[in-house]
Formats: C-alpha cells, sequence, structure tokens
C-alpha cells in the first residue's frame, strides 16, 4: 500500500472514501488545500484508504484527521502517523489529537502522552420542544465571543481555524455572552457538536445551549466528544446523551495548556 501525499483529484477520493466510512469530508478537504504538505494519505489502486492530516496553530499542531478504513493495519497506521511527524515535529511545539482507546498503543510508539479522558456522546431520542426565549442564544457578532473566549480556553487564537476550515454551509453557531456553542452536519444523519466553549460556572447558559439545539437539530442523531468533567457530564446526561466511547487527548512535546472544564464539545 502506498503511503505519501495526495494527488491532485484527492476531491474525488475522499468522496469514494467518505461513502465508506464516517468522517468529516470537508476538514479533509480544506487541511488538504490550506497546505497539502501536511496531510497524506494511503492507497492501494487508487483508492483512498487512510488519510491523516494537521493543522499549524502559533503554540501548537493538531492532528485533525485521521481516518482508515478497516483494511488498514497498524504498520499503515503507524507509517501515515510517523510521515506525518517527520513533516511537522520540531521537538518542541505541541501536537495533540484526540484518539479512541484501541489507538493510544500507537501514539504512545510515537512519544505521545495523555492529557485527558474524552466521552463520546450520541442523543437520538428526536425533536425537544423548547419553552424559552431563543433571542439570546443568537449568532450575532459570534466571531467576536469566539475569539475571546476560545482563547481563555486554548490559550492561543484558533478563530481562522474555526471559521475557514470547520465552518461550514450547515453551520450554526449560538452564542451568550458566556460561551459559544459550533454545530454542523457530518452526515445526513448525524450532528456535531464542535467546539463549544463556555466559561467555568456558565451551567444556565450552557443548558439553554444544548437545549436550543435539541430543538433545532434533535430531529438527527447528535455527537460530542466531551472531556471527564462531572458539570459537563452532567449536563449532557440530563438530557438523554448516550455515553459511547472513551478517548484520549493525547499530546507530543510541550504540554498544553486547555481548560478542559471550559470544552463542552472538543
Amino acid at each position: 500500500m502506498f503511503v505519501g501525499w495526495h494527488r491532485n483529484n484527492f476531491s474525488e477520493v475522499v468522496d469514494d472514501f467518505s461513502k465508506d466510512i464516517l468522517c468529516d469530508k470537508n476538514l479533509l478537504l480544506n487541511s488538504w488545500n490550506s497546505d497539502k504538505t501536511l496531510s497524506f494519505g494511503a492507497y492501494e489502486e487508487g483508492k483512498l484508504y487512510g488519510a491523516i492530516s494537521a493543522y499549524p496553530f502559533e503554540k501548537s499542531m493538531f492532528i485533525n484527521n485521521f481516518y482508515y478504513k478497516e483494511k488498514v493495519d497498524n504498520s499503515i497506521k503507524a507509517r501515515l502517523l510517523g510521515l506525518l511527524l517527520k513533516n511537522i515535529d520540531d521537538g518542541i511545539k505541541t501536537i495533540s489529537i484526540l484518539v479512541s482507546l484501541p489507538e493510544i498503543s500507537l501514539f504512545e510508539q510515537f512519544g505521545f502522552k495523555e492529557y485527558g479522558v474524552f466521552y463520546k456522546v450520541l442523543y437520538s431520542s428526536g425533536l425537544m420542544e423548547f419553552k424559552g426565549k431563543f433571542d439570546d442564544a443568537t449568532p450575532q457578532n459570534y466571531m467576536d465571543i469566539l475569539r475571546v473566549i476560545d482563547k481563555d480556553a486554548f490559550a492561543e487564537n484558533r478563530s481562522d481555524y474555526i471559521d475557514e476550515m470547520i465552518k461550514k454551509s450547515s453551520s450554526l453557531f449560538l452564542t451568550t455572552p458566556n460561551g459559544y456553542q459550533h454545530s454542523y452536519a457530518l452526515s445526513k444523519n448525524i450532528i456535531k457538536i464542535s467546539p463549544w466553549i463556555m466559561r467555568d460556572g456558565a451551567y444556565d447558559d450552557s443548558m439553554r445551549l444544548l437545549r436550543t439545539i435539541l430543538h433545532h437539530r434533535g430531529g438527527k442523531n447528535i455527537l460530542a466528544f466531551i472531556p471527564d468533567v462531572k458539570e459537563i457530564r452532567d449536563l449532557y446526561i440530563s438530557q438523554n446523551f448516550d455515553f459511547m466511547s472513551e478517548y484520549r487527548l493525547m499530546y507530543l512535546n510541550t504540554k498544553p495548556s486547555i481548560d478542559l472544564e471550559m470544552v463542552y464539545g472538543f
């Protein structure tokens, strides 16, 4: 199996790839278009079987895509990760990624350490009636709120990444003075909450935003990755989200400074 940079027909092969596995096709394409030297794939007979990419921030690198089909074994995954790290690792700058439990050993082989426990949660209970007011949970001036609060949580500016890489036509931004929530269609039947950042202690606002998205988006399954923080866990439990599986936020080199108590959706 060939492992290397994508070819110019990446937009075509990723379309076929996304039909076989659940992935963020929009983010894969945007990452490749943003910097083709930071996106790699595993190919066989012209078909894409695995993909990995990273996005550079001022203080860190974030591995924002790592997808593969069942046929891809650990040796191919290691080649993909190794090739990416060869192009981004300077031995100092933080490199981070959210991984599933079966993937932990692979990343530990390359020196990654655990930063925090996360859960994949899923809502599939249908539309929720919302009797409150929506006036305060509007997208007006959402970028102004996003820039400030997101930087408080991640200790660096991620606004361009959110606005230019993650945002898509299906995006819905909800804001309050204490935070913002972004959600978008990951597939025809799945909505993903990402990112969702709130100031510490803003439980009432968080509940209102979550109930708002369940009202607007509850006809589909709603997916989120949340940290192991009691207040955040309890919020999702109260709205009948199911806890599907565990994940780990892992890092290489300098330990990041992420306030997980502010991260309601990674």
